[in-house]
């Protein structure tokens, strides 16, 4: 359904409104997705998409491939930078209704010993947690447990750097950490926490033993005291050259190959 709107305080247009300045969170109920990719998706996935905001030059395009089901609100071009409060050129942006966080103890992990879950606690850079996820994506890694002091895994610029496969996740709510992993570890799941210390084995020896959760921390501190007494195991990356950490996306994108391609 196209609707075009030639009124820039149109009720219609508030989600979009100056997005420089104004960031949907967790709170809203909402999330912005940009760009004809992201919002394509988007409509793929199975989440909602409450309305479809689009540049006049794509009309023609856009009817070919988007649902009469969805509104869609089309505006001239030149009130679209006056509208989201930035020059933009990618055409398409769209808002999408925002999934409810579940309680760790609702996923669901089969029988074959083989199921991987990554937790999160305090990665606060959008590129890190967009690249983490688009990982997890790529190697059929489904459940994600968004623990404290983390970037809003729906942020606008976390989808861009996700490329949309933030979509096709499951998040959780992991921010009561240490029930979470008492609970974990009463279902013979394994955390594993991802730190440089004496303690940690290399991964280059490091097997799995059974359904596992991967801890991965702030990209500055790690993961936190408690967290790391509570963990099953820990885990670290040899490094040479005197280098003492690697970015924890992709430190991330090592360990998670490791232990689902490999161990």
């Amino acid at each position: 359904m196209f609707v075009r709107i030639d009124q820039i305080d149109h009720p219609l247009l508030a989600p979009y409104r100056n997005l420089r300045t104004t960031n949907l969170t967790r709170l809203s109920g909402q999330f912005i997705a940009e760009s004809q990719p992201l919002v394509a998706r988007l409509l793929e996935s199975s989440l909602v998409t409450e309305s479809i905001l689009l540049d006049e030059a794509f009309v023609d395009e856009a009817r070919s491939w988007i649902p009469d089901s969805i509104p869609v609100l089309v505006i001239a071009s030149p009130m679209v930078r006056e509208l989201i409060g930035f020059h933009f050129h990618r055409g398409y942006l769209a808002c999408g209704r925002r999934p409810r966080f579940s309680p760790p103890d609702a996923v669901e992990i089969s029988n074959s010993r083989s199921w991987t879950g990554v937790a999160l606690i305090g990665v606060q850079d959008p590129e890190n947690m967009g690249s983490i996820l688009r990982t997890c994506s790529a190697l059929g890694i489904q459940d994600v447990f968004i623990g404290p002091n983390c970037v809003d895994p729906f942020a606008r610029r976390v989808l861009r750097v996700s490329m949309g496969n933030a979509f096709k996740l499951n998040f959780y709510d992991f921010s009561n950490s240490i029930p979470a992993l008492l609970w974990f570890r009463s279902r013979s799941i394994e955390s594993i926490a991802a730190c440089l210390s004496e303690e940690s084995e290399e991964l280059c020896q490091f097997r799995r033993n059974q359904n596992a959760i991967v801890l991965l921390g702030n990209e500055a501190h790690g993961l936190p005291a408690e967290i790391l007494q509570h963990s099953d195991r820990k885990l670290k990356i040899a490094m040479d050259l005197s280098t003492d950490s690697l970015n924890v996306s992709v430190a991330a994108g090592i360990i998670l190959h490791n232990l689902c391609r490999i161990c």
